[in-house]
C-alpha cells in the first residue's frame, strides 16, 4: 500500500513541476526555521552559564565584604 502511495506521489510531482517547486521551497524553510530554533537554544544554554558564573562571583564578593543575605 506504501508503495502505491509513493508511485502515485511520485507521479503527481512528474506531472506538477510547480508542486515539486513548492515541496522545495517549503523543505528550505523548514530547514532554516529549525536551524534558527538550535541556534536559539544554543544561545540560551551558553548565556545561562555566564549568568550562573556571574552570581557565583556575586556570591564571592558579598561573602568577601562580610555581607549577609538572607
Amino acid at each position: 500500500m506504501i508503495e502505491n502511495l509513493v508511485d502515485y506521489i511520485n507521479a503527481t510531482l512528474l506531472l506538477h513541476p510547480h508542486l515539486l517547486q513548492l515541496m522545495h521551497t517549503l523543505f528550505w524553510v523548514k530547514y532554516w526555521l529549525l536551524m534558527g530554533l538550535m541556534g536559539v537554544f544554543i544561545y540560551l544554554v551558553y548565556s545561562e552559564d555566564k549568568q550562573e558564573n556571574m552570581r557565583k562571583q556575586s556570591a564571592a564578593r558579598r561573602e568577601a565584604e562580610h555581607i549577609f543575605i538572607a
